[in-house]
């Protein structure tokens, strides 16, 4: 980074909130995405776009403003504004911000230090401006800010503290079991519990790392005879036995719980059924323009019956006749014999966390 490079008021509140985390972002321009960065993004889809008038002090009044970008050579600093209000004669800074502010109902002291440098640089070009605003939008509310001489003092140090970090050869070393670590995106990258084990900076060793358990499990029905169908958005395995023909059913799942659904041996699906999954599931398994609803694959002595292609003829009643794979008796029989010793319907069970 040059001496003269304008540091964003954004990277400001990262130094605040990690050193090493506005280092990895600013000085070697490294991001990554995770759920909290796209939900912040999320909120602030209205304020980023820009809109209202934003006239300079003496050419007009400034009633509301989104999306202002102001700088200051002076300060160092550049600073997008989410919003920019007119109170008056005076001005007020709001910034927006995806969840809460701390449990006494303050501001984080990251996002307070963001928000001064936004009303300092409205100051820099010749607006008054008294304090500043936060809004959290997970608890829709707002938190002022005065603007007092301690406040901006301390702004001014962070400010300087952070410039002599990004001229540094070396990004800063981790947090030390911080909770901020968890929910961080660059976490992958920066490798705190690791670096820190390396260098012998903490006594614990690192934190195992378990999967995240997925939303999505995928079904295995090996039952001969069972019959998969979608009913009110759910995926029904039932199976006919007896002479009367009574209907068992075997389970139900929700459709959006489902990853897939794989049937081995004299299983039935009906045509809802795969169409159903598959709209939840990875799309590589559909084709366009109706040709191929779903792709089975199974062992060889597989038999699959009733699973109908949009493209399929229909019969002299205007129903669908389904295309249907038969393998030997003989082989299709062995295979409900090995099926049949296995459980009806598999649900796998969800790792711990």
């Amino acid at each position: 980074m040059m001496d003269d490079d304008l540091v964003p008021a954004r990277m400001v509140n990262e130094y605040v909130y990690c050193p090493r985390l506005f280092y990895l972002e600013w000085v070697e321009a490294r991001f990554a995405d995770n759920d909290d960065t796209r939900i912040g993004r999320q909120v602030h889809r209205w304020v980023d776009t820009e809109s209202g008038a934003a006239p300079l002090p003496g050419e007009g009044e400034l009633r509301a403003a989104r999306s202002v970008t102001l700088s200051s050579e002076r300060l160092g600093v550049i600073a997008k504004l989410d919003i920019v209000e007119g109170d008056g004669d005076a001005v007020v800074p709001v910034d927006y911000k995806k969840g809460t502010p701390q449990p006494d109902g303050t501001p984080w002291p990251s996002d307070e230090v963001q928000v001064c440098l936004q009303a300092l640089v409205l100051r820099e070009h010749g607006y008054r401006c008294e304090r500043a605003e936060l809004y959290y939008a997970e608890t829709r509310q707002r938190v002022a800010i005065e603007l007092t001489p301690e406040r901006i003092s301390h702004t001014h140090d962070l400010v300087a503290d952070a410039r002599r970090v990004a001229a540094g050869a070396r990004a800063p070393l981790p947090l030390v079991d911080s909770p901020k670590c968890v929910r961080c995106s660059l976490v992958g990258l920066c490798l705190p519990d690791e670096t820190n084990a390396l260098l012998a900076r903490r006594e614990q060793s690192p934190l195992r790392l378990v999967p995240r358990s997925p939303d999505q499990r995928p079904v295995y029905v090996t039952e001969p005879g069972a019959f998969v169908g979608v009913r009110g958005g759910r995926l029904e395995i039932t199976k006919t036995s007896g002479r009367d023909k009574t209907k068992e059913k075997l389970d139900s799942f929700r459709l959006l719980d489902v990853a897939q659904l794989a049937v081995f041996g004299r299983v039935q699906v009906s045509t809802p059924g795969p169409a159903g999954v598959l709209r939840q599931v990875d799309p590589s398994a559909v084709a366009q323009h109706g040709r191929l609803a779903v792709r089975i694959r199974g062992r060889p002595t597989t038999e699959i019956r009733g699973v109908a292609s949009p493209t399929d003829r229909r019969t002299r009643t205007g129903r669908r006749r389904p295309r249907r794979t038969h393998d030997p008796p003989a082989r299709s029989s062995t295979a409900a014999r090995c099926c049949a010793a296995t459980p009806a319907v598999t649900w796998p069970a969800r790792s711990p966390r």
